[in-house]
């Protein structure tokens, strides 16, 4: 008897939370979007910073149409979206961060990379939460990797690190 009440609790609990995921209003993702929103435009992000692999415009755009697909129920459009997302790629640089001194010659120990995005975030159904801000990620790299050969999953990486970012910043109210 014991068991079947443990049972019958557990299947109301998971019921409940299935029912207020489903619902619009909260979800276990954190996503804080008022039902009468039902679309998101994100523009082609422009790679203002001139470095990076040729196809960084790209990686960083579809990051973001992807991640707010599988993290949202909006629809992504390419314009006049209730929400809209601009922005362009301000930063994409290789430093060296760690440098020790061997003889008379300092050497970089570590290399840093900073990919750095200017986002506009618009949502015509409440102004307030208008923005217009910088973000920035950075990741370490041995001193053996320069900016031409960035591996393309550090990249993946650190545009999905990025974009998780803007995301908590817009929807998730983080």
């Amino acid at each position: 008897m014991i068991l079947r009440t443990k049972i019958l609790v557990l299947c109301l609990t998971v019921l409940i939370a299935l029912c207020c995921n489903a619902c619009g209003i909260y979800s276990f993702s954190g996503v804080n979007v008022d039902p009468s929103i039902r679309t998101i435009s994100i523009q082609t992000f422009e790679n203002s910073a001139g470095e990076g692999p040729s196809n960084l415009t790209q990686v960083v755009t579809n990051s973001f149409k992807n991640y707010y697909q599988r993290n949202t129920n909006l629809t992504v459009l390419q314009r006049d979206g209730d929400l809209q997302l601009e922005g362009q790629i301000v930063t994409f640089t290789l430093t060296p961060n760690a440098v020790q001194r061997e003889g008379n010659v300092d050497q970089a120990t570590l290399n840093r990379l900073t990919l750095g995005v200017q986002i506009r975030f618009t949502n015509t159904t409440n102004p307030e939460k208008d923005f217009d801000q910088q973000f920035t990620i950075t990741e370490e790299f041995p001193p053996t990797v320069d900016i031409t050969n960035i591996p393309p999953a550090a990249i993946d990486r650190m545009t999905e690190r990025l974009v998780a970012d803007v995301f908590n910043k817009t929807v998730a109210d983080w």
